[in-house]
């Protein structure tokens, strides 16, 4: 053991004569500075010229526009009165609520005319009198509750007797 010491001791000097040695170190390389390029940036000299306002106008294409609502056609039935004195198609008629029914004169010789039987028609007509249709107009009625409504046609033979039914 006694050998380990002494092998161990003589390293111990050895190492602290080997780092306290008078010898200068050897010079640590210093890097030379290269030259960097200088840049010269050159502004402009700002003019006295004011600066120019640009207003943007922006249009809405597409507004809010509120749909209108596309009115429901009202269904037509048209009875024509004839130069033969016929009725086309016929004085009597098979329509639903809401239909406008039209009496039309195409009688160039004479005036035709309707007239209620009852109150009830009568309200339709706005009379209980006879209503005259002269040539080439119409009288347009719209039915607009269900039920059976008769009417005449005159002043001429020979009479007819007409009738609405309405339906839903």
């Amino acid at each position: 053991m006694k050998k380990l010491l002494v092998v161990l001791a003589i390293l111990f000097i050895g190492i602290l004569l080997a780092g306290c040695t008078s010898q200068p170190a050897a010079p640590v390389a210093t890097p030379t500075p290269t030259a960097v390029p200088t840049v010269i940036v050159t502004t402009a000299i700002p003019t006295p010229e004011p600066t120019k306002e640009v207003v943007v106008v922006v249009v809405n294409k597409t507004a809010n526009v509120t749909p209108t609502a596309t009115p429901t056609p009202v269904p037509t039935y048209t009875i024509t009165f004839t130069k033969d004195l016929t009725i086309q198609p016929g004085a009597s008629a098979y329509v639903k609520v809401g239909t406008k029914v039209i009496w039309a004169n195409m009688d160039d010789l004479k005036p035709h005319s309707v007239q209620a039987v009852d109150g009830t028609t009568a309200k339709y007509f706005g009379t209980i009198e006879s209503v005259s249709i002269p040539y080439g107009k119409t009288l347009e009625v719209t039915f607009d509750q269900v039920g059976s409504y008769d009417y005449t046609t005159g002043p001429f033979q020979p009479q007819t007797i007409g009738k609405i039914v309405v339906t839903a």
